[in-house]
């Protein structure tokens, strides 16, 4: 499998000032794939950049296997949801989604259909004849995502697609394109840490328009590599049976003792699950009494390291 998206040297500057510096990434095809990065980081320029709003100032990038020069010949196969979308006030959203299929060379009926299905999806089929001035900013954001995944494009570019949600609406909206992404690979933008953690399986973190660290969400949090116990109160200390597992390389203790950060070496070959499960065997049989297991570092934490 390749990538849908490639940038090699990516750089866009405004005056003295470099909002991409040289920015280097690939997203795998079929990923959900977060770009991450702190306000004004660079995302929504590159977001602009791989849309063809803005020409880049050096370095370049292939979208959908073609280059940046050259879009016009896949725009009919990408789309994207900018973050501050604004949709016309007075057109009926149904009618605003037919309208925007058959400008895809779909026919009246295709375009029909298309609308009804990603209004559904996106739990809208009841509101078709709302226009765009009344839509709430919930029902804004849902209308957007449907817009965007109007006709499964290959290629969906969704810029901070939570932004301003409570959190009972962004849930909603993170399984709307979990449940969408399926036939697509989706480019979303944040800088919300744990959406982006819930999500995606791959990212990248840039910061000040440069790459900072990319990869799966596995190898950017070390799933594979940390497990953290969170031991219960008057558990024994199972750190001296753990330390002679040769599958254990590092046992580091928080200073209350509740909390066992293990640095893993798994056997070449073997899940890491079993690594995992001969790990709490080890501590169960040393009488401990554990309250919780955590693979890996959070999101937050890798981000709050490499930023």
């Amino acid at each position: 499998m390749g990538a849908a998206i490639v940038t090699d040297g990516l750089t866009k500057r405004y005056g003295p000032k470099r909002a991409v510096d040289k920015l280097t990434f690939e997203v795998p095809q079929g990923s959900i794939f977060g770009f991450l990065g702190p306000n004004g980081a660079g995302k929504t320029t590159t977001f602009s950049l791989l849309c063809g709003f803005v020409r880049p100032s050096g370095g370049g990038a292939t979208v959908l296997g073609e280059p940046l020069s050259r879009l016009r010949k896949v725009h009919n196969r990408m789309s994207a949801l900018p973050q501050d979308a604004r949709f016309h006030p007075a057109r009926r959203i149904r009618d605003a989604l037919r309208f925007l299929g058959e400008l895809g060379g779909m026919d009246r009926a295709q375009a029909r259909r298309e609308a009804d299905r990603v209004l559904n999806a996106v739990g809208l089929q009841d509101s078709g004849d709302v226009k765009g001035r009344a839509l709430s900013h919930g029902m804004a954001k849902r209308f957007g995502i449907a817009q965007a995944f109007m006709g499964s494009p290959d290629l969906v570019l969704l810029d901070e697609p939570t932004e301003g949600l409570d959190p009972r609406t962004a849930h909603s909206v993170r399984e709307l394109i979990a449940s969408l992404a399926k036939r697509s690979t989706v480019l979303v933008s944040s800088h919300n840490l744990s959406e982006v953690e819930d999500l995606c399986d791959h990212a990248a973190i840039i910061d000040h328009g440069k790459l900072i660290r990319q990869g799966s969400l596995a190898e950017l949090t070390e799933s594979n590599e940390v497990m953290i116990l969170t031991l219960g109160p008057g558990s024994p200390d199972p750190t001296l049976a753990l330390s002679s597992l040769p599958i254990v390389s590092t046992i580091e203790a928080s200073d209350s003792n509740e909390l066992l950060r293990i640095i893993l070496n798994p056997v070449k070959g073997e899940p890491v699950e079993k690594t995992v499960t001969e790990v709490l065997r080890a501590a169960i049989e040393a009488g401990a009494l554990i309250s919780d297991v955590h693979r890996g570092r959070s999101l937050e934490e890798r981000f709050l390291e490499l930023t």
